[in-house]
């Protein structure tokens, strides 16, 4: 009996790992001309207008948004009784003593003197601290400065090069894809997504305008293009779709009006024209974007990596070793988006604890509310992407056909040997391997479900 050596051929009827076949191949490609038709005509009709808009005098002051703000450094910080410009006498409230150098002002014309009221809401300021000034005037009509915030323009650049260091170091070029993907997207919310917003657009469309750009450009510029990525960016699209209705419902149902705290209130007043129930939904899909294509690109790859190993594998059977790993993906998943939205809400949750509130007020409250939907729309529309990937990635990768299609030759085998369920017997050349039938299951009393698997080094990926 001749010998494989070290060449599996794959049972007959069922393509071996390599190219997509036509027909799902122009299938994706359509669907995915559609969604690049609807983003791009969205993003046309919702475009921001270029005017450069007015702010409020208010409105800055609120955010600390002074025109023109000066760098200083702290060179004495000390505490004593503040000035009393009455001059009837010391005033018996304490102020921080602060003696300020300017940046970039020649002496003696650098140095000022700050008298700063303690306040438990400020911060305590040191020597060397390096701060940001914002011009005023005091009482007394004279020119002064007050404090706006620190300066970090520096230790964020370095956190930001060593975080960059980190990724590339360990992803490599997929590492430095996914930080351009990063500036990606910081400029899409920044230049399109929150203008448009308050410009009055609905801000589901807006929303949704924004993770359909942002998906097709991350995921291919990530991931590569190949048919995985596509399987991948679809479903994460229609998970998207379905989170944004049941968010809609759901926002709905519990009367959210996106007034929950201080920001919304500021927002409402200075931007009336703005839905804030709509807001939230926007957040919600946005939110959402990251978990749920983080879930389809594992499924997609899990299912793909066990095609390639096992390529004579049936549908069914990937179909059940893709839902598998979603159910660990899923269980982790769903406590990691609640956790982020406790973690964003937890000075908020303090203050309840802390004003002794009942955790069912706490609960139903505006605030605790709305980042309820945000869990709960978030976890449905990533719960559902599980079985759909996985689904649709089995379906298409095992349409695949052989790279070598037409020639006869099976695909290469780069260990040199196949690798099955049972030990290779010294000396034979040849893998022992179990017999397939017609469907690719093995033929050893194994359910569909538990059969162990035919691996083989894979010849190659969509």
């Amino acid at each position: 009996m001749g010998h494989n050596h070290g060449r599996s051929t794959p049972a007959h009827g069922h393509a071996a790992p390599g190219r997509t076949s036509r027909r799902a191949a122009t299938a994706m490609a359509a669907a995915i001309a559609v969604i690049l038709v609807l983003t791009v005509a969205g993003a046309v009709l919702l475009w921001p207008n270029t005017t450069p808009r007015h702010a409020p005098s208010q409105l800055r002051d609120l955010t600390g948004g002074a025109p023109d703000l000066v760098d200083a450094t702290i060179g004495r910080a000390g505490q004593g009784p503040c000035p009393d410009p009455s001059g009837a006498g010391p005033s018996p409230a304490a102020c921080d003593q602060l003696d300020i150098v300017l940046t970039g002002r020649p002496a003696p014309g650098n140095q000022i003197h700050l008298d700063v009221p303690v306040d438990p809401t400020r911060p305590a300021y040191e020597p060397g601290d390096r701060i940001r000034l914002a011009p005023t005037v005091d009482t007394s009509g004279q020119p002064t400065y007050y404090i706006v915030d620190f300066q970090r323009a520096a230790p964020l650049g370095w956190i930001a090069a060593l975080t960059a260091v980190m990724v590339v170091a360990v992803a490599r070029w997929r590492g430095l894809a996914a930080l351009a993907g990063l500036v990606l997207t910081y400029l899409v919310i920044v230049r399109f997504t929150l203008p448009s917003l308050l410009d009055g657009h609905s801000p589901v469309s807006v929303a949704l305008t924004t993770g359909a750009a942002l998906m097709v450009g991350l995921l291919y510029l990530a991931h590569g293009v190949s048919a995985r990525t596509t399987v991948a960016l679809l479903d994460t699209l229609a998970s998207l779709a379905l989170t944004a209705a049941l968010g809609a419902a759901a926002i709905d149902l519990a009367h959210i009006t996106g007034l929950g705290s201080d920001e919304d209130v500021t927002l409402k007043a200075f931007a009336g024209e703005l839905s804030l129930p709509g807001l939230v939904l926007a957040s919600v899909i946005i939110g959402s974007l990251g978990l749920i294509n983080d879930m389809t690109v594992t499924q997609a790859a899990a299912v793909w990596e066990v095609s390639d190993a096992a390529p004579d594998t049936p549908v069914r059977h990937l179909y059940r070793a893709g839902m598998r790993v979603g159910r660990d993906h899923i269980a982790s998943s769903v406590y990691t988006l609640a956790l982020a939205y406790a973690g964003a809400a937890l000075p908020t949750l303090l203050l309840f604890t802390l004003a002794d509130r009942a955790s069912a007020d706490v609960a139903t409250s505006e605030l605790v509310a709305t980042e309820i939907v945000r869990t709960a729309a978030g976890t449905v529309g990533l719960v559902a992407s599980v079985p759909l990937t996985t689904a649709i990635a089995a379906l298409v990768v095992s349409r695949r056909r052989p790279a070598d299609a037409g020639t006869g030759a099976a695909p290469p085998d780069t260990d040199g040997a196949a690798v099955t369920g049972r030990a290779r017997h010294p000396g034979s050349g040849s893998a022992a391997s179990s017999p397939s039938n017609a469907d690719g299951a093995v033929a050893a009393g194994h359910p569909a479900d538990t059969q162990p698997l035919t691996y083989r080094a894979s010849p190659g990926r969509s």
